[in-house]
């Protein structure tokens, strides 16, 4: 580490000469980070020289911006380095030296060979400007570098897929409270999930998977996001994961005389509660024989009254499936603060805070949550006209089998009440909206453009969702009412498909389900077309699927698509595939339309299209997002553009 540091200091020394020249400033500290990379990567740093400017000699990787607050001929200062999958190589010391770029906003190192601790390395600097920070696929070990939390206005924190270890620091939810996603997977980390992290408001994309962490994962993050995000930690436990948490867990572990002495009690408590019990069913097997005898004595009761007998399809019952909090019940769900969501032909539905008020603080530094319930989703759907006691008890026997249904691109049930006159069906709450929602509402200058690598990712997650649901249910249900306003949007970023077989609970299927499946392969297409298109089925009541036809054998076909998806540069073929595979979801002829597992895999070869394509392109700052990529600079604030010299 010492000869690194001074093999630093004689490259900014060296590189000092170049300042005097009149080149950027932040020329010294890049061409001392060059100096510091080894491996076959470095020659993609060739455009690198003492003798060109990075700011208008087009360095690779490199972005940068003129202050707009200065009138005068500044030089530009460097805001981006993006320098990903080059093969780059060397100690984590080699990045101290981008610590001497004062306006760095955005920095991106993944999928590279640096190795040893990035404890050593003092973030500090980047402090008032920096936002993204990407690190992911190294070999970076060591403790969580303590410096990072001093990034007060980071937005993106990605360190996943290195060797990190020890525990994540208990204070990081109140230090970087700016946080919108934070990406620690298939590392090393111990212990529990900071509590603090609950008081991140911000925080939309979590993942702490593939690590050894331990405990009760706290309630809100249960609420807010996937299992996915904390999958591969064996002593992790609680909701949403199937791993119900040991209560005596935590209070210490138990002498081998304190536990035998347990169960020399735990025998004898058995031994005396047979021995009550023994007693207790005596008297009460005298009793019966007693009623039944004195019953006997008496006249039969008139057959008229024979309705109010009680049977397994009127009484009450309340049902919990995996992953729903043990204290649910019908009482908490009724005491609960309700917000009606929407009222259908199928259910009316409301979103209900369990536990508690769901007050927001206003306060912009804050936005926590103050109470302690969590939301869920519950559906209301009414006793069936003219139902008989069989139909209620198939009724039941289907939501017993949806509540069996799990998967990452559906709407998980995690519970149900059923009484003679209604049945409630409990779902996870899903917080950002529908795929209609971001296809369609605000329509105008204000809005943020949806991105053709969203729409694709959110495209494959709705097939993979409802290719299960097809394929879990036996080919036996259908969803019968599929739109883009049932495909719900989670924290994570992906579809969920929602309210499948919903009207299976109201009205039996007039015709086989395997067709009605069809008719969903059809609904699908359409909601492809308006991902493509940025159309709503309902403008102007157009047949889609025939209008998008119609332009099509006319050789228009860039007149279909969505003008926010024109500026994607290099996805014109992945947009053609995906129109195709729409339109034969929505071939007039049933026969003709592919089963939804055959749809799922043709939009993930697409993806994988795409994801090559963005792999081999020219520059890595100027490639698109791939599948389970860090976002694009264009998804955030700090939008870097290259300014030229002054004359």
């Amino acid at each position: 580490m010492t000869l690194l540091v001074l093999f630093l200091i004689l490259a900014l020394l060296a590189a000092a000469r170049v300042s005097s020249r009149g080149t950027s400033p932040d020329a010294v500290a890049l061409l001392a980070f060059k100096s510091a990379c080894v491996g076959r990567g470095t020659a993609a740093l060739d455009s690198w020289t003492a003798s060109s400017d990075p700011c208008s000699s087009g360095w690779r990787g490199v972005t940068c911006q003129r202050s707009s607050s200065s009138s005068s001929c500044v030089p530009p200062r460097v805001r981006g380095v993006v320098l990903e999958g080059l093969g780059l190589g060397g100690d984590a010391g080699a990045l101290a030296a981008l610590a001497g770029l004062p306006s760095l906003s955005f920095l991106s190192l993944k999928n590279n060979n640096f190795t040893g601790p990035l404890r050593g390395v003092d973030f500090s600097p980047l402090a008032p400007h920096l936002k993204l920070l990407y690190l992911s696929g190294n070999a970076f070990s060591g403790r969580f570098p303590e410096s990072i939390l001093r990034l007060r206005h980071l937005r993106r924190l990605d360190l996943a897929g290195n060797r990190l270890a020890g525990t994540i620091p208990p204070e990081i939810g109140h230090r970087l409270r700016a946080l919108v996603t934070l990406r620690l997977a298939r590392n090393r980390f111990v212990g529990p999930l900071p509590a603090s992290l609950e008081a991140m408001g911000k925080l939309a994309e979590l993942n702490v998977s593939g690590n050894h962490l331990s405990g009760q994962i706290p309630k809100r993050l249960a609420a807010a996001f996937p299992a996915s995000s904390f999958t591969g930690n064996p002593e992790l436990c609680g909701s949403p994961l199937r791993r119900r948490c040991n209560r005596q867990r935590g209070d210490g572990e138990k002498t081998n005389e304190e536990m035998g002495r347990n169960s020399h009690y735990r025998w004898m408590v058995v031994m005396i509660m047979a021995a009550v019990g023994a007693a207790v069913a005596t008297l009460i097997a005298t009793a019966l024989c007693a009623v039944l005898w004195w019953k006997n004595k008496k006249p039969a009761p008139p057959r008229a009254n024979s309705r109010t007998s009680s049977t397994s399809a009127s009484r009450e019952e309340t049902v919990r499936f995996d992953g729903c909090c043990e204290e649910f019940d019908v009482r908490s769900l009724m005491m609960g603060a309700a917000e009606m969501l929407g009222k259908g032909a199928a259910a009316t539905t409301y979103r209900v805070f369990m536990g508690g008020q769901n007050d927001v603080d206003d306060d912009d530094h804050a936005g926590v949550e103050k109470t302690e319930g969590e939301s869920v989703v519950v559906k209301r759907l009414k006793r069936r006209e003219g139902a008989t006691r069989e139909d209620e008890r198939r009724r039941r026997e289907l939501v017993r089998e949806m509540g069996s249904w799990r998967h990452a691109n559906i709407v998980n049930l995690r519970a149900f009440y059923a009484s003679a006159e209604e049945l409630l069906l409990v779902f996870d709450y899903v917080p950002n909206g529908s795929l209609h929602s971001l296809l369609h509402e605000n329509r105008g200058p204000a809005r943020a453009p949806l991105d053709w690598q969203t729409r694709l990712k959110l495209a494959q997650g709705a097939a993979q969702g409802l290719a299960y649901l097809h394929g879990a249910s036996g080919s036996r249900l259908s969803h019968r009412h599929l739109t883009s306003s049932n495909i719900l949007i989670d924290a994570g970023g992906d579809a969920r498909v929602s309210d499948f077989a919903l009207l299976q609970l109201l009205v039996p299927a007039p015709q086989p389900e395997k067709a009605l499946q069809k008719q969903d392969v059809r609904a699908f297409g359409v909601i492809l077309l308006e991902i493509l298109t940025g159309r709503s089925p309902e403008d102007g009541k157009v047949d889609m699927p025939r209008w998008v036809r119609t332009v099509v054998r006319e050789e228009w076909t860039s007149e279909v698509f969505d003008m926010e998806l024109l500026r994607t540069r290099g996805a014109e073929d992945e947009m053609v595939a995906l129109l195709q595979v729409a339109l034969l979801c929505a071939a007039d002829d049933p026969r003709e339309r592919p089963r939804m597992a055959v749809v799922a895999k043709m939009i993930e070869d697409i993806r994988d299209r795409g994801s090559k394509r963005s792999k081999y392109s020219a520059s890595p700052s100027q490639a698109g997002c791939s599948y389970e990529s860090s976002p694009c600079v264009s998804e955030d604030t700090t939008r870097s553009t290259t300014a030229a010299s002054c004359s």
